[in-house]
């Protein structure tokens, strides 16, 4: 089970058991919850480390910055260490800076020059997750003109105003973090291993007493004195070069980063990051026909975290290198195979929202046929709306027709089901007529299409669509049935009797049905109300009775449930 960082309450504590500094998790409170943003504001429980602010900068023309360092946090040292990635962080950011070797730090205590950058220590995943913050950070009114400047940074130092002191020179830098709501809760230990990495030594500095801790706060009054919290919980300076004062980063992660249900052994949450998409579970294909177009399918990929997934389709041929075919959120997508070669073989992965990877599923190497697929004549089309069954005549024709047997199957596909009409050996070049007539009373008002396919054997096929509208106007229906003299009179009722209005009745009868030429006669005017008397009296093929009729659609639908006869 997980729940969301929004989740703990402030003073928590987190990790993540694989970012680490001199060996150990980094241990993380929960120091605001910022609903408004949706974010969680993180500090490390202690002090990880002891290093200078900024280094003394012999170059520089101010005389306290040349002994002392700088206090402008936007170039500072700690600022470039805290927010690197790279063994080699440190690069001058203005044309006096200097890098925090001994030389330059207090007394040649704990320099980092050469150390790699803060983030190195992160694994990935964690430090994909660390949101851009802008920060506000005061400025010294000496030789930085006073006020504040804006400045965007993933780790950074918090300020007076994050822990609850005065702010510097009327300068609110952000608001207050509310796990510091009190003197007892800014005091901080130095963790075990900031001790014994330490340089510098004293028997006040332990993992058990409080410990100076630096903040990204300048001193206002001068050039190189940085805030700081002493060990009893209040404000307090230091000079910037000055490298035994504690470091206690800070971080903003999104509130929706999920975290372990309860704490470990160690009363820490356990921060999980997104994990990738399963492998997708197939890979399928057809014949590759070479410079023709092949359908791949997968039967897709899941993601724990149900973020969108996006599909990585490459392929290659022989012992050649893997080509990128294209990226779909569908599961399908078409390769034209290349026209030289022996083997094609494809594979797929999934991708997440934030780019994790799953590992491939590979294909089965299928061999490149370089057979000639057939042609049918024509193009696809649509032939609009249909009253009436109708033919569709084509041929088919393949350039090895002398050697493979050409199959064709004729279906007619709507939404609600497939009819066969007709698999058969086609002749190549003959002409062939798809006859819609034997089915076409069951064929639903809508839209069909008559798909005709056509495959020489050996993995080549061709496909022809032509999509027509079922429209149905009106209703007929038509019977004739042997009596044993010859009919004189007839009476027929339709129900129902009452039709919608705008329809059109038509219907007629005859009593010499069987003979070559019946002699039919209209009834329409006496149908439900009328006995007929026939006018035929010849009658060659037998006795018999014959009516049909049919019903014109109006504006409105149409229904005949039952046809009645009497006759004499």
């Amino acid at each position: 089970m997980a729940k969301s960082l929004s989740a703990l309450p402030v003073g928590s504590v987190v990790k993540s058991a694989n970012t680490k500094y001199n060996g150990q998790a980094i241990r993380w409170i929960v120091g605001t919850q910022d609903s408004s943003q949706g974010r969680t504001g993180l500090v490390t429980e202690r002090m990880i480390t002891l290093k200078c602010f900024d280094a003394k900068e012999p170059s520089n023309s101010n005389s306290d910055r040349r002994s002392y360092g700088n206090n402008r946090y936007s170039v500072s040292n700690i600022d470039k260490w805290l927010n690197s990635a790279s063994a080699s962080w440190y690069a001058a950011q203005h044309g006096a800076d200097a890098p925090p070797t001994a030389a330059d730090c207090w007394n040649g205590y704990n320099p980092y020059d050469t150390e790699a950058g803060f983030l190195a220590n992160f694994e990935a995943d964690f430090r994909n997750a660390i949101l851009n913050s802008t920060i506000r950070v005061a400025k010294n009114s000496v030789t930085d003109g006073g006020g504040y400047e804006d400045i965007v940074r993933q780790v950074f130092l918090l300020s007076n105003t994050n822990v609850g002191l005065s702010n510097e020179n009327g300068v609110a830098e952000g608001s207050l973090w509310s796990y510091f709501n009190s003197a007892s809760r800014r005091q901080c230990y130095p963790t075990a291993e900031a001790v014994s990495k330490s340089t510098y030594t004293s028997s006040s500095l332990s993992a058990s007493q409080y410990w100076w801790w630096w903040l990204r706060t300048p001193n206002a009054g001068n050039a190189y004195d940085a805030r700081r919290v002493n060990t009893g919980g209040s404000l307090n300076r230091g000079g910037a070069y000055s490298g035994y004062n504690g470091v206690r980063p800070a971080l903003y992660l999104a509130s929706s980063n999920l975290v372990s249900d309860t704490t470990d052994t160690d009363g820490a949450y356990i921060l999980l990051w997104n994990q990738p998409p399963t492998a997708p579970s197939s890979i399928t294909y057809g014949t590759p026909q070479a410079g023709q177009n092949l359908t791949l399918s997968t039967g897709g990929s899941t993601d724990p975290e149900g973020d969108a997934i996006s599909y990585v389709w490459e392929r290659k041929v022989d012992s050649g290198v893997w080509t990128q075919i294209g990226i779909t959120t569908a599961k399908t997508i078409q390769d034209t195979v290349p026209s030289s070669g022996t083997t094609y073989y494809a594979r797929v992965k999934a991708v997440d929202a934030v780019g994790n990877e799953s590992a491939y599923c590979t294909g089965s190497g299928k061999a490149i046929s370089y057979n000639t697929p057939p042609v049918i004549s024509g193009s696809d089309q649509n032939m609009g709306a249909k009253t009436d069954p109708f033919t569709y005549k084509y041929t088919v024709t393949d350039a090895q027709s002398a050697t493979q047997t050409l199959t064709v199957t004729e279906a007619l596909t709507n939404s609600a089901e497939t009819i066969t009409l007709r698999t058969y050996t086609a002749t190549a070049g003959a002409q062939n007529t798809a006859d819609l007539s034997p089915v076409w009373i069951r064929l639903i008002a809508g839209t069909h299409v008559l798909k005709i396919t056509a495959s020489d054997g050996n993995g080549g096929t061709a496909v022809r669509n032509i999509t027509f509208s079922r429209t149905v106007t009106r209703i007929a229906a038509a019977r004739a049935f042997n009596t044993d003299a010859k009919v004189a009179k007839v009476f027929v009722s339709l129900y129902p009797s009452d039709r919608p209005a705008g329809s059109t009745l038509h219907l007629e009868v005859t009593n010499n049905p069987f003979d070559t030429n019946p002699v039919w006669e209209d009834i329409t005017e006496k149908a439900n109300r009328l006995v007929h008397t026939f006018a035929n009296s010849t009658v060659a093929n037998g006795y018999g009775l014959g009516y049909r009729f049919y019903l014109l659609k109006g504006t409105e639908e149409i229904e005949i449930t039952q046809a009645t006869i009497r006759f004499a």
